[in-house]
């Protein structure tokens, strides 16, 4: 068995990928940290990952698999252009001061996907996401910024 790298920073991910194109990252749960896939093969294993011009994609066969053998697969992922956390985090919050950002006056918003509850990320209004033009993976979730979500509300 190869064991593949692992990161700690996204920036540190742009060596095992090729950066001109799109990767899929999905929550490894066996490994505490997110797989980031490329080519149809995971390249690298990583503590943080942001993305840009990023896609929300849930397998709905994969996700009705869940459903049905109350057992998880890989089905979900963020798909888009790996960047550094600092550049984005200073793209989406850079006019922000610091003492703004601890009373938590920020522009990224917090998204979740439990595939037992929800039929794709979720916004805090309960939007479904599709779409986004920064996302950033760590363990304490997912956050995306400019999010382009369905206009129907998920009950």
């Amino acid at each position: 068995m190869v064991t593949k790298p692992k990161v700690k920073r996204s920036i540190d991910i742009c060596p095992y990928i090729d950066t001109n194109k799109k990767v899929r990252v999905y929550r490894n749960l066996h490994q505490g940290c997110y797989s980031v896939k490329q080519g149809g093969l995971v390249r690298v294993h990583a503590d943080n990952v942001t993305l840009q011009e990023v896609k929300f994609i849930v397998s709905k066969a994969g996700q009705e698999r869940v459903r049905n053998e109350k057992k998880k697969n890989v089905h979900a992922f963020v798909e888009g252009f790996v960047v550094d956390t600092r550049e984005a985090d200073n793209y989406v919050d850079g006019d922000k001061s610091d003492e703004e950002l601890w009373n938590g006056n920020s522009n990224w918003v917090n998204l979740y996907y439990n595939p037992y509850f929800c039929d794709g990320f979720t916004t805090p209004n309960d939007r479904i996401a599709e779409y986004a033009d920064f996302t950033m993976l760590d363990s304490e979730g997912v956050l995306a910024y400019d999010i382009s979500a369905k206009c129907e509300v998920y009950v």
